[in-house]
C-alpha cells in the first residue's frame, strides 16, 4: 500500500484526476453530480490522513469516499490495496480487491505504481497471464525502458515452466536479445539469459553466453567473479578458476575476488588453497565487515572442534581485529569460540571488549556473567550483573544471578537486597515468579533459616511444578536435616525423572534414600550417576559434561561402605579428600577406612 509521497496532496488529486481524463472515457455517473464531487474531497482528506500515518481514519474516509462514488476506480484502486494488506480478509473480498486494482491500472496503463502493484498482486495469487498483459502493455507503451522488459520476460519464463510452452521462452529470450543490443556487458541481463539456458540444460547456450560476457566485459571484476561462478556450478573447474584468477589480476586487493574463490575451492574440497583465500579475504580493507564476519563465522564452526585449528583461528580473530578495529559483534563471536573451547579468562577478556564498544548488548552481559560464573569468580558475577541490572532494569535475570553469587560469598543480606529489589508480583510469568521464591529459599537456608527456606521452595514449587532446581533443592537439604524424607523423597523423583541424566538430582536422590536407610536403592541411584561420569563399566556413554564434585565422590562412598563394598567406598573418599582437602569429615573416613553416622 503506497502513496505518491513525493508531490503534493494537491498535485497527487491533480495526477488522479489528469489520468482520468488520458485513458479517454468519461468518468462514471453517480447518483449526483454532488456525490461525486464530496467523494472527491473524501479521497484527499484520506490523502492528509494517511500522510500524517492516521491509518485507521485513511480506511474508514476511502469507505466513505468509495459508497459515495464507487465506480471511481482510483478510490476503489486506493481501498482494495488497504484490504489486501488485512491479513483477515476472505477470499471473496480479496477477489473484489484484486478485480479493482485492475480497473484502477486500466484507467491509467501508463502509470508505473498502478501496473507494478497490479502485476505484484497477480503474481502473488498465480494469475500470470495478467501479469503478462501488464508488463506486455508497459513494454509497449515504452519499449526504450529496460524494467518492463525484463519483468515481462521473467513473467513468460515462469509461464513457459508451468505450460511448457515454447512460443512463451522463444519470446522471452527475444526479448533479452532486443535488451542486449542496446548495452553491451550488461551482467543482470546476461544472467538472466544464462538462467533461462539452464533451464533447458542447454550447457552450449550457457557457456556461448558466459563468453559473449567475458568479451563485452574483460576488465569488469564482477563479470569475471559471476563467469567463474558460473563455470564452477557447471563442475568446470579449469575454466573457473580462469576467470577467478583474471579478477585476481585486475585487483589483487579486492575482498570480493578472495571471498569467491574461497568458496569455489571450499566446493573443490581444496582445505588448504580455501584456508589461503579466507586469510587473504580477510586481509582486504576493501572488503566491507559483514561479509568477512559471515566468512570467518562459517569458517570457525566448522573447524573449532579440531584442536591443531585453534592456533589458526586465533590469527584469523587477530588479523580481523586489525582490518577491522571496533567492531563490537567480532569480540563477542571470539569471546563465544573461547568460551566454547573452555579459555575462559580469554572469554570473559573478549565479552569486556565488546561490551566497551556496544554496552546495550543484553546478551554478552548475560555471558560475560555466566564465564564469571563457570570460573567461580562470583565477585566478578555479582559486579557484572549488578551493573547490567541497572542498564536492563526489566530482565530479572541479571538480579537473580547477582542475588546468587553474593549467597556463595556469604554476603546473605545482600543477596536478599539485590533479589528483593524486585517486585514479584510484577514478573510476568509465573516460572519467573517461582524462580524468585526458589532463589529466595536458597539464601534462607545459607542464613541457617530452614523454616523460612522451606516455605519459599514450596510457594516455588506450586508456582511451577516443574521447577527441578527448586525441588532438587528442597529434597536435598531436607535429606541434610535428616526430616521429611517422604516429602524429599517425592521432590527428587520428580526432579530426576523430569531430568534423568541431571548428576546434581541423581546424587541428591541418593542421598534421600540413604537418609532413609534405603541403601540398595541408593546405590542404584549413585550408580546412574557415577556412570554418567564414565566412573564406572556401563553399556551407556558418558553424558555429564563436568566433572563429580567431592560431595558426589563422598556420597557414593558412604553408600558403597554401606552396601558391604568397603574397598571401593574408601577410593571414593580418597577421591573425595584430594576435591576437598580441608573436609574433616572425609579426612576421617579415610584415616579410618569407615563411615561414621553423623551425630
Amino acid at each position: 500500500m503506497r502513496i505518491h509521497h513525493s508531490i503534493s496532496l494537491i498535485i497527487l488529486a491533480a495526477t488522479a484526476l489528469a489520468c482520468a481524463l488520458a485513458a479517454g472515457a468519461a468518468r462514471p455517473a453517480t447518483d449526483t453530480e454532488a456525490d461525486r464531487r464530496k467523494a472527491e474531497y473524501i479521497f484527499l482528506e484520506a490523502a492528509n490522513a494517511y500522510e500524517d500515518k492516521r491509518f485507521d481514519d485513511y480506511f474508514m474516509l476511502l469507505r466513505r469516499a468509495s459508497l459515495l462514488d464507487p465506480a471511481d476506480p482510483y478510490i476503489a484502486g486506493s481501498l482494495a490495496e488497504t484490504q489486501l494488506t488485512n491479513r483477515t480478509s476472505d477470499s471473496a473480498t480479496i477477489e473484489s480487491a484484486y478485480s479493482a486494482l485492475g480497473r484502477r491500472w486500466l484507467a491509467a496503463p501508463a502509470d508505473e505504481h498502478y501496473a507494478a502493484l497490479y502485476a505484484s498482486v497477480a503474481k502473488d495469487l498465480g494469475r500470470i497471464d495478467d501479469v503478462i498483459k501488464v508488463w506486455s502493455t508497459l513494454d509497449s507503451l515504452s519499449p526504450q525502458r529496460t524494467d518492463p522488459a525484463m519483468n515481462l520476460a521473467s513473467a513468460l519464463l515462469a509461464r513457459s515452466q508451468a505450460k511448457a510452452d515454447t512460443a512463451d521462452y522463444n519470446r522471452a529470450m527475444a526479448i533479452y536479445h532486443r535488451l542486449q543490443k542496446g548495452v553491451k556487458g550488461s551482467i543482470p541481463l546476461a544472467s538472466r539469459k544464462i538462467y533461462a539456458y539452464a533451464m533447458r540444460n542447454d550447457t552450449a547456450a550457457v557457456v556461448a553466453e558466459l563468453e559473449r560476457l567475458a568479451e563485452e566485459a574483460p576488465a569488469d571484476i564482477q563479470a569475471n567473479l559471476v563467469i567463474g561462478s558460473v563455470f564452477g556450478s557447471f563442475q568446470m573447474p579449469d575454466s573457473a578458476l580462469r576467470y577467478f584468477d583474471r579478477a585476481c589480476e585486475l585487483d589483487s586487493t579486492n575482498g570480493m575476488v578472495y571471498l569467491a574463490r574461497a568458496d569455489f575451492f571450499q566446493q573443490r574440497g581444496d582445505s588448504a588453497a580455501y584456508d589461503r583465500e579466507v586469510f587473504r579475504a580477510l586481509e582486504s580493507p576493501e572488503l566491507e565487515f559483514e561479509p568477512k564476519f559471515q566468512l570467518l563465522s562459517d569458517y570457525v564452526v566448522k573447524l573449532y572442534s579440531d584442536t591443531a585449528q585453534r592456533p589458526r583461528i586465533d590469527q584469523l580473530f587477530e588479523i580481523l581485529q586489525v582490518v577491522n578495529p571496533g567492531e563490537a559483534p567480532l569480540h563477542a563471536f571470539y569471546g563465544a569460540y573461547k568460551a566454547t573451547v573452555d579459555e575462559l579468562p580469554a572469554a570473559a577478556e573478549q565479552y569486556g571488549y565488546s561490551l566497551d564498544l556496544d554496552p546495550e548488548n543484553e546478551e554478552v552481559w548475560q555471558n560475560l556473567a555466566s564465564v564469571y560464573s563457570t570460573m567461580g569468580q562470583t565477585d566478578k558475577v555479582s559486579e557484572t550483573c549488578l551493573a547490567a541490572s541497572a542498564r536492563f532494569p526489566g530482565n530479572p535475570y541479571f538480579r537473580f544471578m547477582a542475588a546468587s553469587a553474593f549467597t556463595m560469598q556469604k554476603q546473605q543480606d545482600k543477596a536478599l537486597a539485590v533479589l528483593d529489589s524486585l517486585d514479584v508480583e510484577s514478573l510476568p510469568t509465573d516460572r519467573l515468579r517461582s524462580v524468585y521464591y526458589a532463589t529466595r529459599g536458597d539464601i534462607l537456608y545459607s542464613k541457617e533459616d530452614s523454616d523460612s527456606a522451606f516455605a519459599e521452595y514450596n510457594k516455588a514449587i506450586e508456582l511451577d511444578p516443574e521447577n527441578y532446581m527448586a525441588m532438587n533443592n528442597a529434597a536435598y537439604y531436607m535429606a541434610v536435616k535428616g526430616k521429611n524424607l517422604d516429602k524429599a523423597e517425592l521432590y527428587s523423583s520428580i526432579a530426576t525423572a523430569g531430568e534423568p541424566d541431571n548428576t546434581t538430582y541423581l546424587d541428591t536422590q541418593a542421598w534421600v534414600m540413604f537418609k532413609k536407610k534405603e541403601f540398595k536403592k541408593a546405590r542404584e541411584i549413585i550408580d546412574k550417576a557415577l556412570a554418567l561420569y564414565g566412573l564406572i563399566e556401563t553399556e551407556s556413554e558418558k553424558k555429564a559434561d563436568d566433572e563429580p564434585s567431592s560431595e558426589i565422590f563422598d556420597h557414593a562412598g558412604d553408600i558403597y561402605f554401606m552396601t558391604g563394598d568397603p574397598k571401593e567406598a574408601l577410593e571414593f573418599w580418597k577421591e573425595a579428600l584430594e576435591l576437598d582437602p580441608d573436609n574433616a569429615s572425609i579426612k576421617k573416613k579415610v584415616d579410618n577406612k569407615a563411615y561414621f553416622f553423623e551425630e
